[in-house]
């Protein structure tokens, strides 16, 4: 009875997949309801620094309108910190539809946007020059070949990064040097940048599984932060997935 029941569960999902496949006229991912959600803040622990005014010394008649700063570490005045990248180590997880979405970053008012972009090997990478003056994206990739393009005003440049990447990669501008961004190449789904208010969210993780994340961020070589009162190695954690919310609550970046 039991081997009845689970077959004919087993053709439904089948037939399912394939009306939404018919329906959106091609593969649909099927994840399991019985998922978990990791939430969570980071902050800067400490006075929160300051953004140093960029030296604005080229196309001033352009890039000089932008009141431009440097944000190689951005916290807003509460501490929440943007720009944490936290991803889960060594879990790839399925295939999706927004895996064959491009991934844009703009050159935009003189400055890369957004400042750290994450995308997914095999996934198309859209460089775009949003301004009117002519920039260079010169991206800095260990594991795939450099990549050195010159974009003229309101041009694009489609690219894919074939293999992940160890650590955020650089991305600068040789026209105005003061433009810093940064790509992170991982592949796997889960995986979240925080935002403005520090916050970040990962949905979709297999519960019951231990999963060990990474915390890293283009300022350090590596970040140090506790979790339940106990310092992290190298900026990992280690947590079962349970189902449904799985709140970190505020998570204090200790500054080099």
């Amino acid at each position: 009875m039991i081997r009845k029941w689970v077959s004919l569960f087993a053709l439904d999902v089948l037939v399912c997949t394939a009306l939404l496949s018919a329906v959106f006229g091609g593969p649909v991912t099927v994840f399991a309801d019985d998922s978990g959600t990791l939430r969570g803040r980071f902050l800067y622990e400490g006075s929160p620094p300051k953004q140093g005014k960029l030296n604005v010394n080229k196309d001033q008649d352009v890039c000089g309108a932008f009141d431009l700063r440097n944000e190689q570490l951005v916290v807003a005045e509460d501490g929440s910190m943007r720009d944490v990248i936290i991803y889960a180590r060594k879990l790839k997880g399925p295939k999706s539809s927004e895996d064959d979405e491009p991934v844009v970053l703009d050159n935009k008012d003189c400055r890369f946007a957004p400042h750290v972009v994450a995308v997914r090997p095999g996934q198309t990478l859209v460089v775009k020059n949003s301004d009117p003056v002519a920039h260079n994206t010169d991206i800095k990739f260990s594991s795939n070949s450099a990549v050195n393009e010159g974009l003229p005003p309101s041009a694009t440049k489609e690219l894919k990064v074939a293999k992940a990447e160890r650590k955020p990669v650089s991305v600068s501008c040789s026209i105005h040097p003061w433009m810093r961004g940064y790509l992170v190449v991982q592949d796997t789904p889960y995986i979240a940048i925080t935002k403005e208010d520090g916050t970040f969210e990962i949905k979709g993780l297999p519960v019951g599984k231990e999963v060990e994340f990474q915390v890293a961020h283009p300022k350090w070589k590596t970040v140090k932060f506790d979790v339940d009162g106990k310092p992290t190695k190298r900026g990992r954690f280690k947590l079962t997935v349970a189902s449904g919310e799985n709140d970190m609550g505020d998570l204090a970046i200790k500054p080099k």
